[in-house]
């Protein structure tokens, strides 16, 4: 016979994790919600993530930039792109029209509104690496999540272990060494960055600045 005992602590546990903010560097087991084209006013275009993990918690606006607005690939951005479709086993992907809940700063509420979705690379098992940054704005400490690296959560395997056909995962617990607590920039934090202890739930709280190239 079998038995166990409730534990009131961890009961409540689920209730406490769910819909908070990812806001701790490490790498995180989940699925991308969301993934929408986005274009700067510079015309650079990128992609826009929502991460949920296993848990419940969520880390909103990673946005990778991808391509120049004359199409040139801006390699960096692109390649953690490509890592993701490797780990999504995934060779090409198209946008389309959708309709979706988004954040609407003029009346602080969700809302529906048509974007272009990548559906290929949403609601699939998904590891992502992730860094925190810290940006100290008008007295204020801004926090937010950037994209180090995605990873299969089968075995932890990098898209370099993955294309290789060398499914370690040893690669991986390199990188999460390597991470830092948190990395502290002195520009302007990015859309989406929150207070640190906002209780927002991680909705974008500053107007979108130019992306720099």
């Amino acid at each position: 016979m079998t038995s166990y005992t409730r534990d009131d602590q961890l009961a409540v546990q689920p209730e406490a994790t769910f819909g908070g903010r990812i806001e701790t560097s490490g790498a995180y087991i989940g699925r991308l919600t969301m993934a929408k084209e986005r274009t700067a006013k510079t015309g650079t275009r990128g992609i826009e993530f929502t991460f949920e993990s296993e848990d419940g918690r969520v880390a909103r606006y990673l946005t990778l930039w991808v391509a120049r607005a004359n199409g040139e690939k801006i390699e960096y951005p692109y390649s953690l792109l490509s890592a993701l479709m490797a780990c999504l086993d995934v060779k090409k992907i198209e946008s389309a029209a959708t309709t979706i809940d988004e954040w609407n700063p003029a009346t602080g509420s969700l809302g529906p509104a048509e974007a272009q979705v990548f559906h290929d690379l949403v609601n699939k098992p998904v590891g992502v690496l992730l860094q925190r940054e810290e940006r100290e704005w008008e007295g204020k400490t801004y926090v937010s999540m950037k994209i180090v690296q995605f990873f299969d959560p089968r075995d932890r395997s990098t898209p370099g272990e993955i294309l290789s056909g060398q499914r370690t995962g040893q690669s991986l617990e390199k990188m999460v060494t390597n991470l830092r607590e948190s990395v502290v920039r002195s520009d302007a934090p990015p859309a989406g960055a929150t207070p640190a202890g906002s209780g927002s739930g991680g909705f974008a709280e500053i107007d979108d600045d130019d992306v720099p190239f």
